[in-house]
């Protein structure tokens, strides 16, 4: 995986800084350049850094490697669709699940780095946690503007697909580097060739492991894994054969709902890296990488058997979270603790409150209802969505 990473480096580094008229940044903006130069050389070291602490985790904590990952729940489905609120739902029953926060996933992949990081901790409260303090407040300050869009901390469950950073499988690398050659990752079931399945499930396995070795041993925790990955859509297959005991979740949306959501959400983010962004270019990749994800889970999922897999509507789960959850621990035969329900109970009343804050037009994204009936026939065919006359989200 070294190796493959060295070899991709030198083709990212061109994509960040020569533009592409036909790619997703057409211009090197004044915007790209700067944000780009400050870029690169925390990236190369965060490379360097994790890249050499997972490497000692084989030399000083081997063990790791012989951890089972029994029936592990895996989140995925369509982008915007309630994959976050579940996997927080879910993460709740501390009893049963273990899954990984954003701190763990960036900071700390490494066994070396989380002990690193739990000894630190234990200082710092020593001292009054004063570097707690700070943290949380900054994070308030940097991720304050997401929460409309993907509501996070470092101290909250995030996608573990984060953790494949290191080994540039991750999807949202497309966002600072524009390299269109990450899209085919959004085909991985499809377009992936047998070794380089076998190579990333590899990194993923010992990634997991790495996670269930230190709640083991440090925390004393024999819980569950639970991970929450809409972007292992396109890659189920590959994990169903991976993990030949996974339950899988899929959310739905309705296309009208979703496809703005995601393009949008995107846009957003592909604005933090240049100030020349190709519109039309994000906007029919992710179109049509959505409707990859609807057809795949549609036409494949349920070969996985049907006490090993589940579907949620984002509409099921927003009206009625805790009937979805129980629901599904009935489904996969799972009970649920007297405790837990009544945590549940409380996120019901709390979901009745909430709001949406991401505000987004389908018209002005370049999505039109006539173009998402024609596209998406299948799926308001299939699940049952009613087809929209008229596009304004």
């Amino acid at each position: 995986m070294v190796w493959s990473v060295l070899a991709r480096l030198p083709r990212l580094l061109w994509f960040s800084f020569v533009p592409h008229r036909s790619g997703p940044y057409p211009k090197l903006s004044l915007q790209r350049l700067v944000v780009m130069l400050a870029f690169w050389p925390i990236f190369l070291c965060y490379l360097i850094i994790t890249s050499l602490c997972l490497c000692l985790d084989h030399l000083l904590f081997p063990g790791f490697k012989r951890v089972t990952i029994s029936r592990p729940w895996m989140v995925i489905g369509i982008p915007r669709s309630g994959t976050t609120f579940l996997h927080r739902l879910l993460a709740g029953d501390q009893q049963h699940f273990t899954t990984m926060t954003l701190q763990q996933l960036i900071f700390a992949p490494s066994i070396v780095q989380r002990l690193i990081g739990l000894a630190l901790s234990t200082l710092d409260r020593t001292l009054g946690a004063p570097v707690h303090t700070l943290l949380v407040r900054l994070q308030r300050q940097l991720f304050a503007g997401l929460d409309g869009i993907h509501s996070t901390g470092l101290e909250q469950p995030e996608e573990d697909y984060l953790g494949l950073i290191p080994a540039l499988h991750c999807f949202l690398l497309i966002l600072p580097f524009g390299d269109p050659a990450l899209m085919r990752l959004a085909y991985f079931d499809r377009d992936a060739s047998a070794q380089e399945r076998d190579s990333l499930m590899r990194y993923y396995r010992r990634l997991v492991q790495r996670h269930l070795y230190v709640q083991k041993h440090w925390h004393k925790s024999e819980a569950t894994y639970l991970c929450k990955n809409p972007s292992f859509t396109p890659l189920f297959q590959t994990l169903a054969t991976a993990f030949p005991d996974a339950r899988f979740i899929a959310c739905l949306r309705t296309p009208d709902q979703a496809v703005p959501s995601q393009v949008s959400s995107i846009l957003i983010g592909a604005r933090m890296f240049s100030g020349s962004v190709n519109k039309a270019w994000w906007c029919d990749n992710l179109v049509a990488m959505l409707r990859f994800y609807y057809s795949h889970l549609l036409s494949n999922l349920s070969d996985v058997g049907p006490d090993r897999h589940g579907f949620v509507r984002m509409e099921q789960l927003a009206g009625a979270p805790s009937a979805t959850v129980t629901a599904l621990y009935k489904r996969f035969h799972l009970p649920l603790t007297e405790h837990y329900r009544r945590w549940l109970a409380e996120e019901d009343t709390q979901a009745k409150a909430y709001r949406s804050a991401h505000h987004y037009r389908g018209s002005a994204l370049g999505i039109s209802a006539q173009d998402l009936c024609v596209r998406f026939e299948f799926v308001y065919r299939d699940l049952g969505y009613p087809q929209p006359e008229q596009f304004e989200t």
